[in-house]
């Protein structure tokens, strides 16, 4: 199906025909963040920012949606400004370029959702490398507590770090491709799309499914040494990294 060409037509036989909406929208950028067409496609209005914060935001709030469940899947539609849009790169450089590099753009008439993602994309590549030092640590880091966890026979906290260690494993391998990464729930299909993410996979599968504690740390070992391969081949950064993660604590 071409969402693009459905998307824009629901733009303009249903978002464009709302009387108290009509007037904001051909100068406001939409595009669509999801499209899950068993379930929910998910839009999002920037409008700019001094229309919002001053004759939008007085009549509607600055939470507005539009929750059309007329519509097969839900069409949910957010009305912000683009300083929103800022601030949440700010606050997930990594996800926020991932969603917004991938969003369907509906309307964007003067481009400034374009350029505003160009830029975050070029922010991006300049801290790639601190933010895969980072989640490293981190992913090391945690990859230690679990031993502790697990010697304490603690198997809810068990369960937490080795989630936490596989989603820090998937997002490292992705940005260590020089990409963002995604949501939770997308990051083992996007990590599969690279040559070296169906290995990683494969050990984050028997790691997380494993019921012997003895037997744990053990796969922990192989997710560490295949993540850790991955950083070393595709990054700058020093093989002491992968040895003595310690010393680059903050």
């Amino acid at each position: 199906m071409d969402w693009e060409l459905k998307l824009r037509q629901y733009f303009e036989d249903e978002l464009m025909s709302t009387d108290d909406l009509h007037k904001y929208l051909p100068r406001s950028t939409v595009v669509s963040v999801e499209v899950d067409e068993k379930l929910i496609i998910d839009l999002i209005v920037f409008i700019p920012d001094q229309i919002f914060n001053s004759e939008f935001v007085n009549k509607y709030g600055d939470c507005y949606v539009v929750n059309d469940q007329k519509q097969l899947p839900h069409v949910f539609t957010r009305f912000k400004d683009y300083q929103w849009l800022l601030n949440d790169f700010s606050r997930r450089l990594a996800i926020a370029l991932w969603i917004f590099q991938n969003a369907i753009i509906i309307n964007d008439p003067y481009d400034t959702f374009r350029r505003i993602v160009q830029i975050q994309s070029e922010m991006f590549n300049r801290r790639l490398t601190d933010i895969i030092r980072n989640k490293y640590i981190e992913f090391r880091s945690d990859r230690h507590n679990l031993r502790q966890a697990i010697f304490h026979q603690d198997k809810l906290a068990v369960d937490i770090l080795r989630a936490n260690v596989v989603k820090l494993a998937l997002e490292i391998l992705i940005l260590a491709n020089g990409r963002p990464y995604p949501y939770k729930k997308w990051l083992a299909p996007e990590a599969s799309k690279f040559d070296v993410g169906h290995g990683v996979l494969e050990s984050c599968f028997k790691f997380t499914n494993e019921e012997n504690p003895s037997k744990i740390m053990s796969w922990s070992d192989e997710l560490v040494s295949k993540t850790s391969d991955v950083l070393l081949a595709n990054t700058n950064l020093p093989a002491q990294l992968a040895t003595e993660w310690w010393l680059y604590l903050k």
